[in-house]
């Protein structure tokens, strides 16, 4: 599938702070494997219930392993979902944003789980 093709996160932040230590690295992808998809099911779960303020909390946890692992365009998607619950507004976009949030992390998880079992270079 085309859309694989190109990984969707970046370790350069997590490079320059572990020192290329992969061990290190590696704990923090296995975090973000365990943790993450947990949290956007939560996600899905406010959404399907219309609880957008319990989104908020979600968001915020997910957010910071996002970014450490350079998910740009989740990133993007995860702080409006942040914002948008908390301050109650543009409502009718949250469903919408929490499913393409869903898909990236499918698809993250998946490049994750193939590069922490590649052998080390």
């Amino acid at each position: 599938m085309e859309i694989n093709s190109t990984a969707r996160y970046d370790l350069s932040y997590l490079n320059q702070v572990f020192q290329g230590n992969r061990e290190m690295i590696n704990n923090i992808i296995v975090l973000f494997l365990q943790q993450v998809p947990k949290y956007v099911n939560e996600m899905e779960e406010c959404v399907r219930k219309n609880e957008p303020l319990s989104l908020h909390p979600l968001a915020h946890k997910a957010k910071s392993s996002v970014a450490m692992l350079g998910i740009k365009d989740m990133e993007a998607d995860i702080v409006q979902i942040e914002q948008d619950s908390k301050y109650l507004r543009n409502l009718d976009g949250l469903p919408f944003l929490v499913s393409r949030v869903k898909q990236n992390c499918q698809i993250v998880y998946n490049q994750l789980m193939e590069a922490i079992q590649r052998p080390a270079a």
